[in-house]
C-alpha cells in the first residue's frame, strides 16, 4: 500500500503574491529523510475553452519570457483572493479578450505539475460567446486572439503548433464533451 510523506519542517526560500517557494524536510514511509525538497506554491488558476456559434474556438497568441516563445493558449488566469473559480474564468474571460458567455460548463479541475507544484488549473468551456468591450490587459500583457474551428485546434495540438498543457487537455476535453452532447 502506498503510504504518504510526512513534513517535519518547512522553510520558504521565495514567498510573495506570485509564488511560493518552500524547502521541506520530509520523512519518507521507506524511513529515509530528505532534508531539501522543495515544493512550489503557485495560485491556482482557469482556463476558458471560449466558442463562438459557428463552433470556433478563441485562442490567444502571447509571448512568454521563461520559455522564449510565442505560445497559443486559452485565455485564462489567477483564481484570485475571495473569488472561486467560474468567477475568475468568466473576469479572464472579459479582461484578455472583451467577450462573455451566458453557458458556462466546468470540463475538469486537476494538478499542473504535481511532482513540485501545488496548484490547481480549472477548464471551462464557455459557449456562444459575444463581444461586449475591448481587452483589459494587465501592464505586462500583449495578447492577441483568433477564431479557429476547433477541429483545426485540435489538429494543432496533434501537430504540436499548441505547445501548452492546459490549453491541450481544454480542447481536448471540449472536443469529447461536445460530441457526447
Amino acid at each position: 500500500m502506498i503510504k504518504k510523506w510526512k513534513r517535519l519542517a518547512r522553510e520558504y526560500i521565495v514567498n510573495n503574491r506570485w509564488v511560493k517557494l518552500a524547502k521541506d524536510k520530509v520523512l519518507l514511509p521507506n524511513g529515509i529523510c530528505l532534508d531539501d525538497f522543495y515544493v512550489f506554491e503557485r495560485n491556482n488558476v482557469s482556463l476558458i475553452v471560449a466558442i463562438d456559434e459557428d463552433n470556433r474556438v478563441l485562442l490567444k497568441r502571447e509571448y512568454r519570457y521563461p520559455v522564449d516563445e510565442i505560445l497559443y493558449e486559452l485565455p485564462g488566469g489567477v483564481i484570485e483572493e475571495g473569488d472561486n473559480a467560474l468567477d475568475a474564468a468568466k473576469r479572464e474571460l472579459l479582461e484578455e479578450t472583451g467577450y462573455v458567455a451566458n453557458d458556462w460548463k466546468k470540463l475538469s479541475s486537476g494538478y499542473d505539475y504535481p511532482t513540485k507544484d501545488t496548484n490547481v488549473v480549472n477548464i471551462f468551456l464557455a459557449k456562444n460567446i459575444i463581444k461586449t468591450c475591448e481587452q483589459k490587459l494587465d501592464l505586462s500583457e500583449e495578447i492577441e486572439y483568433e477564431f479557429v474551428p476547433l477541429k483545426g485546434a485540435i489538429d494543432m495540438c496533434l501537430s504540436n503548433q499548441i505547445k501548452v498543457n492546459g490549453t491541450i487537455a481544454g480542447l481536448m476535453l471540449s472536443e469529447k464533451y461536445l460530441d457526447f452532447l
